[in-house]
């Protein structure tokens, strides 16, 4: 049954069209990546859903009593009331009825002490139990409770609850806006951009809790890891049209580029047989013999719609890292430092040292000191005791978080690059270098404080980027920038030869460039030698507190070091980037495979899986028994490897496209495939090892 449809609708500023007769259906329990280039109309069309905008033309019809909840990018206004209070403000009817039982009892009371107590008492009693019965449907003596705990999820303490909002920063009033419709359940949630504003360990418990979510999400975002975590479909909104493709966002990718293919193919095949009937049109046009099957030609050459392929190139920022000058083998030093806040101590001992070349991501619960330690390693801020000290020929630079920190919102975009352009001689390369960072020649002459978020991250990296400096640190630098974009960075930054010390909820960010993580929490620094995909199977097999929630653990570690707990610089092992675990081969045949456990098994239960029998222990049925099952194993992934080929052959072809029905039963059928393939991968590892044991000691 569908919730919502969205048929046949369109809408446009001035020549710049948004949708296009569109069509869109959504049902229980689909949960939505909408994606598309910078400037498509995701955010419109999130408005339009919700009625913030009106439509050109189509139609939106919903499910009657649909409950729609929207979490835009920023908040333009919030009541001026306490934290707590504004996430329960949707509940104001219940709040209310528990009012009214606590003045029921007080009543009650004064009923039963006063003369003719009973009728008065009786009447009382009534109410009373209706107001019990409609409180408890409402689940009233849960409501704070589950508040605060979403409250907590989102990084707030206790002593948050109750602070005015009005005293919140953006960030912060953003997640008191989440909390509350995460508490309203609504059937259908639309988010935009809503992990720009979370910590790492906020965003982990924030898709867990939507994992679990009952009803449908449409959500925006440019992170690869949540959307492959979180989503069941992507939208793809381009060039007007809404094109919907099962599976989370590397399926989409691949299957995009299959059915771009595809579509080239047949756009190709459509032009050769177009120019052949325009040859025939135009040597039999003059011969009466031939006026027939001109006519026909001309009319079929009418009626074609012509196929249009466009073409999967997308604008991106193209740039790569200038190299900064060598410097010494340590970059910068933290030695003995001491820092606090009005009082509340964030480090009392703390020591660390960056390496040339070092990759080092921080992370850590909100409020551990992440970005003090960065600030202090940037010089905006000075250790109350200690010091920081830069290495032999170490320059720095800083990306702030909130750009407003390094950007001035009344100068123009090419005066904020010209300032730190150097020499007058690149004043002249400062508009080419823009054009680089997709400003053009209208945007240059901008003010800063009309940029969107994301040209607000394109010109402070612009301006960081003019001149190379041999320590960068990073603030969640890929922040409002699109997929596109992020990847482009993400190659220039594994390509610098420099230091980078960086914060991001990116991980895939973390786990492309990252040669060390460091874990801050509670004022000590815990280093781990590798990228975050070792740093989360190394809490999971730790089983400390505090550790990744809604992380997959791997069978096997990463080649790392064990990690150090330290107020301590850590060791200096150099910057070679820990080696990830295998990836699996596409043959069965070819050698065993190294595959990810599923979520729900741990490393050790993996490895007692797929450890070999002992060849002394096995009787002559038993051996029988291994090769009849390994060869069973075998036969049924050879079996399902071909299967999964044809479902993705169906997903992939154009005919299809509009076939939602189809490809949504074909996408769980892939599912279901592919969950039960990585199955037998594991036991056929375990069965392909013992048959070898078998075969040596036999």
């Amino acid at each position: 049954m569908t919730m919502l449809h969205l048929t046949d609708i369109s809408k446009s500023f001035g020549s710049q069209v948004i949708l296009d007769e569109a069509s869109l259906h959504v049902k229980p329990g689909m949960r939505i990546g909408l994606v598309g280039p910078n400037g498509a109309g995701k955010t419109t069309l999130l408005r339009i859903i919700v009625g913030d905008m009106s439509l050109d033309g189509g139609d939106i019809n919903a499910r009657k009593g649909l409950r729609i909840g929207f979490l835009p990018q920023e908040i333009e206004e919030i009541a001026d009331h306490a934290v707590i209070d504004e996430v329960l403000a949707s509940y104001a009817d219940v709040l209310m009825a528990e009012q009214r039982l606590a003045e029921l009892g007080e009543a009650l009371s004064h009923a039963y002490r006063g003369a003719g107590g009973e009728d008065a008492g009786a009447e009382l009693l009534h109410e009373l139990g209706l107001v019990q019965t409609a409180f408890e449907a409402a689940h009233g003596y849960e409501l704070e409770a589950r508040a605060q705990s979403i409250l907590r999820g989102m990084g707030f303490c206790e002593t948050d609850f109750h602070r005015p909002i009005a005293e919140l920063s953006g960030g912060w009033r953003m997640r008191v806006a989440l909390a509350r419709l995460l508490m309203e359940q609504p059937d259908l949630l639309l988010m935009d951009e809503p992990t720009n504003h979370l910590d790492l360990e906020s965003l982990l418990w924030l898709e867990e809790f939507l994992l679990g979510w009952q009803g449908a999400l449409i959500v925006i975002s440019h992170d690869r890891y949540f959307l492959n975590r979180m989503v069941t479909h992507v939208v793809d909104l381009d060039r007007g049209m809404l094109d919907l493709y099962a599976g989370d966002y590397d399926h989409f990718e691949i299957e995009k580029r299959q059915r771009f293919e595809a579509l080239v193919s047949a756009a190709k095949n459509q032009q050769r047989e177009i120019d052949a009937a325009e040859s025939f049109i135009r040597r039999f046009r003059a011969k009466n013999t031939k006026a027939k099957q001109v006519q026909q030609r001309i009319r079929r050459l009418e009626n074609t719609e012509r196929i249009d392929a466009p073409s999967l190139e997308r604008k991106t920022i193209k740039f790569r890292f200038p190299q900064p000058p060598r410097t010494g083998r340590v970059v910068a030093e933290v030695r003995h430092v001491r820092k606090s806040y009005d009082g509340n101590v964030v480090y009392k001992r703390l020591d660390l040292v960056v390496e040339r070349g070092e990759k080092i991501a921080l992370v850590g619960p909100n409020g551990a000191g992440k970005s003090t330690l960065l600030k202090l390693l940037a010089g905006v801020i000075e250790p109350d005791a200690g010091i920081v000290k830069l290495g032999h020929n170490v320059r720095r630079e800083y990306f702030a978080q909130h750009q407003l920190e390094v950007l001035h919102a009344d100068q123009t975009v090419l005066k904020a690059v010209e300032e730190v352009a150097g020499p007058v001689g690149r004043l002249a390369e400062v508009r080419s270098y823009l054009g680089t960072f997709l400003f053009t020649e209208d945007d240059v002459t901008k003010k800063v404080g009309v940029l969107s978020g994301g040209e607000k991250a394109r010109l402070a990296l612009a301006r960081m980027l003019m001149d190379p400096a041999g320590l960068l640190l990073l603030d969640e630098p890929t922040n409002h920038l699109d997929m596109g974009s992020r990847e482009v960075l993400t190659v220039a930054l594994r390509q610098f030869e420099g230091s980078v010390v960086f914060i991001s909820h990116d991980r895939h960010l973390i786990n492309a460039i990252g040669t060390k993580v460091i874990e801050v929490r509670d004022g000590r620094l815990t280093h781990y030698q590798g990228d975050w995909e070792y740093y989360q199977w190394k809490k999971t097999q730790d089983g400390q507190d505090g550790s990744v929630q809604g992380t997959v653990p791997t069978p096997s570690p990463p080649s790392a070091a064990k990690p150090e707990t330290t107020r301590t610089s850590a060791p200096r092992t150099g910057s070679a980037k820990a080696s990830t675990t295998a990836k699996p081969t596409a043959a069965v045949k070819a050698a065993p495979l190294a595959t990810a456990a599923p979520a729900t098994t741990t490393a050790t239960a993996a490895e007692a899986k797929n450890k070999p029998v002992p060849v002394a222990a096995v009787s002559y049925q038993e051996r029988k028994d291994v090769l009849r099952r390994h060869r069973k194993v075998e036969k049924r992934i050879l079996e399902l490897e071909a299967l999964q080929s044809r479902l993705a052959g169906v997903l992939s072809d154009p005919v299809h496209m509009s076939d939602y029905e189809l490809l949504l039963s074909t996408s769980e059928e892939l599912r279901t495939t592919r969950d039960e393939l990585t199955s037998l991968y594991e036991e056929w590892e375990g069965l392909a090892e013992t048959v070898t044991s078998l075969d040596m000691g036999g």
